[in-house]
């Protein structure tokens, strides 16, 4: 290796642009060997590991844990035993886009002391030690369930539970990083795409019947939201103007229904990507979205999991919405939101009756989707749900 090495933000898929600590492997002074996991960074909800490409010492942590960084941030420095803090000072200043806040004069704190700090500062983020001032908990008295002892967010939280965090008794509940990243590009999203909407109805009997069918008749269970999002793909074979992405100033139109499917958790949603969804089966459909679903709360979904999507379908109908709008997910150019199937008085051959409707709206990015197009897809979805019955 060269004497010095910088540790920056990587850029870890097209849409990263940047990156949460969540937690240093190695600590200053710790010996470093080829291929080590010297930190952990969440990133557009997953959390990736940094290997170390060369063998050294790690000398420098110029990020907390907690902190958010751009891709390119300098966040540390390995270099050989031999070289001189001086010179990592200078490599340091002369580091093309280090932030001023971590300049040679916050690198010689790189594990947040100062002359008299305590021993729960030097084990706390920041952002912890902000939490832990807004709840009144003394961090002293907080046991650290971090590596090497150092005391989350989540230990603040557990020590604060009791404590009244302001007059009215409201919770402050600051955003995790998951929480961040979502905020950070639905926002985006919704002030630069321009949004349009079309909402449309459509008759679910045929394929609640066809449902019934096949689970009589197969071992795995389908749902209703298993059939719509096969339904979903083999629209998008047909009208692949929607089954599109936006990246930079080019049209990515797929040739295969790369279908984000929206898995609701906690933390948030989780957009798992079922690839080729056209061939895939009823079936085989509710098991490659149950097996997401497990992944999504195992908190085990990988990168290549929710990336590459080329539509994404959203589906509350469980929860008892009766429809929605719902935000694209770029460089995706459409979603499309579900509600609840429930019965409802329609006319047909001019005679009242009642059926099972569902209310669909697809969400379109203007920039790529023109409305007659979204119409027509639209059309195309209506009728392979009603080929189900």
């Amino acid at each position: 290796m060269s004497d010095i090495y910088p540790i920056a933000v990587p850029k870890w898929g097209i849409e990263m642009v940047e990156g949460t600590i969540t937690a240093w492997n190695k600590a200053p002074g710790d010996s470093v060997a080829k291929g080590d996991e010297v930190f952990e960074m969440e990133s557009d909800k997953i959390v990736n590991v940094w290997d170390s490409p060369v063998d050294g010492v790690l000398r420098r942590i110029l990020a907390e844990e907690g902190d958010a960084h751009p891709v390119g941030a300098l966040l540390g420095v390995i270099a050989a035993a031999e070289v001189d803090d001086t010179a990592i000072d200078e490599f340091i200043a002369s580091f093309a886009g280090t932030p001023a806040e971590q300049q040679p004069e916050a690198a010689e704190a790189p594990t947040a002391t100062t002359a008299g700090a305590t021993d729960a500062n030097k084990r706390s983020s920041p952002s912890v030690r902000k939490l832990a001032q807004e709840l009144g908990v003394d961090l002293n008295a907080v046991t650290g369930t971090g590596r090497r002892g150092r005391i989350t967010e989540d230990d603040v939280r557990a020590a604060g539970s009791d404590i009244t965090a302001t007059a009215d008794d409201v919770e402050i509940i600051p955003l995790s990083p998951t929480r961040k990243t979502i905020a950070k590009r639905l926002t985006e999203a919704k002030q630069q795409i321009p949004h349009f909407y079309l909402t449309v109805d459509f008759e679910l009997d045929g394929l609640l019947a066809h449902r019934e069918a096949l689970n009589a008749a197969g071992d795995t269970r389908v749902s209703v939201n298993d059939l719509i999002v096969w339904c979903v793909a083999q629209a998008l074979i047909k009208e692949p103007r929607v089954n599109v992405n936006l990246v930079g100033d080019d049209v990515h139109q797929f040739r295969d229904a790369n279908i984000s499917v929206a898995i609701a958790t906690d933390d948030g949603l989780y957009p798992a990507t079922l690839r080729k969804a056209q061939t895939l089966s009823p079936a085989e459909i509710a098991v490659a979205i149950a097996a997401f679903a497990e992944k999504t709360r195992a908190g085990k979904l990988a990168k290549e999991d929710i990336t590459g999507g080329s539509f994404t379908v959203s589906n509350l109908g469980m929860f008892g919405v009766s429809n929605f709008t719902a935000i694209v997910n770029p460089p995706m150019g459409a979603i499309l939101a579900l509600g609840k199937g429930e019965p409802r008085v329609v006319v047909r051959d001019g005679e009242q009756t009642v059926a099972t409707m569902v209310s669909a709206t697809l969400s379109c990015d203007h920039r790529v989707i023109d409305g007659a197009v979204g119409a027509q897809f639209l059309k195309v979805l209506g009728e392979e749900i009603g080929a189900l019955g």
